[in-house]
């Protein structure tokens, strides 16, 4: 297992084929100022290139999972009238279409759980819909509490919440600001697993196993194809997934263990 500097905004373990990214600002509640948000961009990227990396688990440490932007630093730019350095109409476009913010990703096929350890709120929760679903401890809670400020969403959140809840249930959020426990995040949709507070790492960490050891190539392959197939037509997405799944390499020796009935029913080894 990887050693993580103690100090950094981000912890980056890797046990096995497991990344478990930490947000590290417990005192903050893990919000995006001293260097976090960057931090996550770089594991990101990180976790991407890394061959033996194949799950990736993000979580907080302390009370809250992640409570959004740095309020206080926003508020003291607002109030100072401090306005960030210009920059170019190329260097815009360059920020929005071609950074490697973490909520920019989206070519990322290898699985990513967000285990989510208590406050979830505004771009926290966009933090949380980027990976691919959510485990939920039971003091979690979510929202869109950055609707009390008239602090935008620019992180994924309009596009994606629809996508995970539905409009209706994602308008409710977004338009109220209405803060959540895990029970209602689960009916909506939002949430896939509830567990207690003390088992969330390790029901994460399970489910990252099982993941991590099944034949990679149908797991991330239908994973690409669901994630590309998000806004196409009917037939653009039927035709996106037969491209997709006639380029995967099936697992010819998991299909003899299991036709020699010699197979684990839950990964294939």
């Amino acid at each position: 297992m990887s050693e993580p500097q103690p100090d950094a905004p981000i912890l980056y373990e890797q046990d096995g084929a497991v990344v478990t990214v930490t947000m590290n600002r417990p005192e903050q509640m893990n919000n995006f100022g001293g260097g976090l948000f960057q931090a996550l961009g770089e594991a990101a990227t990180r976790f991407y290139e890394d061959d033996s990396a194949r799950v990736l688990i993000l979580t907080g440490k302390g009370k809250a999972f992640c409570a959004g932007g740095d309020l206080k630093t926003i508020e003291n730019r607002l109030r100072t009238q401090d306005a960030p350095p210009a920059r170019s109409p190329e260097a815009q476009r360059r920020s929005y279409f071609q950074n490697e913010k973490f909520t920019r990703r989206t070519n990322i096929y290898k699985p990513m759980i967000a285990a989510v350890n208590g406050y979830c709120f505004a771009g926290g929760l966009e933090l949380a819909l980027t990976c691919h679903f959510i485990v939920g401890s039971e003091s979690s809670e979510y929202g869109v509490l950055n609707r009390r400020w008239a602090v935008p969403l620019v992180d994924g959140g309009t596009y994606r919440l629809p996508l995970w809840v539905g409009a209706g249930n994602a308008l409710y959020l977004i338009q109220t600001g209405k803060r959540i426990g895990v029970e209602e995040a689960q009916r909506m949709g939002l949430v896939q697993e509830i567990v207690p507070d003390a088992e969330l790492m390790t029901r994460a960490r399970e489910l990252a196993a099982v993941m991590a050891a099944v034949p990679q190539s149908g797991l991330t392959g239908d994973t690409e194809a669901a994630l590309r197939g998000f806004g196409r037509t009917y037939d653009e997405g039927l035709a996106l997934e037969a491209v997709i799944g006639s380029t995967t390499q099936i697992s010819g020796e998991a299909l003899g263990r299991f036709v020699q009935k010699g197979y684990d029913p839950d990964t294939g080894t």
